[in-house]
């Protein structure tokens, strides 16, 4: 059984220094994101939002964007329908006679080559003013205090700024599931945060996601092709592009909300969509990831051989005392940071949530070409 022995710790290595690394990156990038400018200096900046079907919660969105501490002189909103089969075009519609802040477009068809989202973007940046582009979803909240938080870390360096999303309110402390998603996104974005601060962007959600126009020089979401992922394409193009700057910002002001999934058939769902669209690039950086999933399927494995094959219980006991070591280490960082200590008390079944949908997922991007999301079928090709 030395292989065994061999296999265990190696992954067990792994998936430390991996950890270990990805909190040396948040380090660096929250030591290099800081407030740069001033009250004097507030730029004009323009807020995007594509929505499809989101007649449930385009309200909510528009009136948190509506309602920001930023100087209402001093911001745009711009909003296009993608294709709605709702009632999401004549609320936006509403909206923008009610309020000169906000323009609006409306989208019938989506033209080959790129996805239904991409598309709205390309159309909405057309009709931004904005020196800076901040980018939600029409199902996410913001803070009241969003966009001035956002644009103050923004300099003359600084091509893109990233904050985080969590779940909406209402579903705090009321839905085991949906604290179970509240803590998964806090602690995946923390590690994307953590690969930006170690210079190796892999992805980000465009939930929560601002860029100068002027970066839309190098790549737009046209040159990008076909992506499912479009904000981590944007990311990795600037990276690979440009010699500006990205921030990260660790404050619940600089904060989204959204909704949770509803049950676990959509949240597999969402997430095929999010690591179909994340192979399409075939990085490299990647490779972390696949260690990963081996890892989660080593413990998921070892746990249920153990019980006929003693030899695998000490090696799978020492794997199970590094993944708690280090996840809990990284949950109690990232929650104490967003004030949601009380994630905490589930971190045990997060962590068997998280090695199950891992692997389920792991072997869902093999065999799972397409996905549906809203009447538009996602593929890997």
């Amino acid at each position: 059984m030395i292989w065994i022995w061999f296999f265990s710790l190696l992954l067990s290595f792994l998936y430390g220094l991996t950890s270990l690394l990805l909190s040396i990156g948040v380090i660096r990038i929250k030591r290099l994101t800081g407030n740069n400018l001033s009250e004097d200096q507030l730029p004009f900046v323009s807020v995007l939002i594509p929505a499809k079907d989101e007649e449930k919660n385009i309200k909510s969105c528009l009136d948190s964007i509506l309602n920001q501490s930023y100087p209402i002189d001093r911001y745009e909103i711009i909003v296009i329908n993608d294709r709605s089969a709702d009632n999401t075009p004549t609320i936006i519609r509403d909206y923008a006679k009610r309020y000169v802040r906000i323009k609006s477009l409306n989208i019938k068809t989506r033209p080959k080559g790129i996805t239904g989202k991409q598309n709205a973007l390309q159309k909405g940046l057309g009709l931004c003013s904005g020196e800076i582009i901040l980018n939600t979803d029409a199902d996410c909240i913001a803070n009241y205090n969003w966009i001035r938080e956002i644009v103050f870390l923004f300099n003359e360096n600084t091509g893109i700024v990233l904050g985080f999303s969590t779940i909406h309110n209402l579903y705090e402390g009321r839905s085991f599931f949906a604290n179970l998603q509240f803590l998964d996104i806090l602690f995946l974005t923390d590690a994307a945060a953590g690969s930006i601060g170690l210079n190796i962007p892999v992805t980000w959600l465009g939930r929560n996601l601002s860029y100068k126009k002027s970066v839309l020089e190098y790549t737009d979401y046209n040159k990008m092709g076909y992506t499912i992922t479009e904000d981590s394409s944007l990311i990795q193009a600037v990276a690979r592009n440009t010699d500006l700057s990205m921030g990260v910002v660790y404050h619940k002001n600089a904060s989204v909300s959204t909704v949770p999934e509803k049950d676990l058939k959509s949240f597999i769902s969402q997430r095929l969509r999010w690591i179909i669209g994340g192979r399409t690039g075939k990085s490299w950086t990647l490779l972390p990831l696949y260690g990963i999933f081996l890892f989660h399927l080593w413990l998921m494995l070892g746990f249920l051989v153990s019980f006929s094959v003693n030899s695998l219980f000490l090696p799978l006991i020492i794997s199970v005392a590094v993944k708690i070591i280090f996840d809990f280490a990284a949950c109690y960082r990232v929650c104490k940071e967003f004030h949601k200590l009380y994630l905490l008390k589930i971190f045990i079944p997060y962590e068997i949530f998280m090695i199950i949908y891992s692997v389920i997922l792991g072997f869902g991007s093999i065999f799972v070409r397409k996905v549906r999301w809203k009447n538009d079928l996602y593929a890997k090709n």
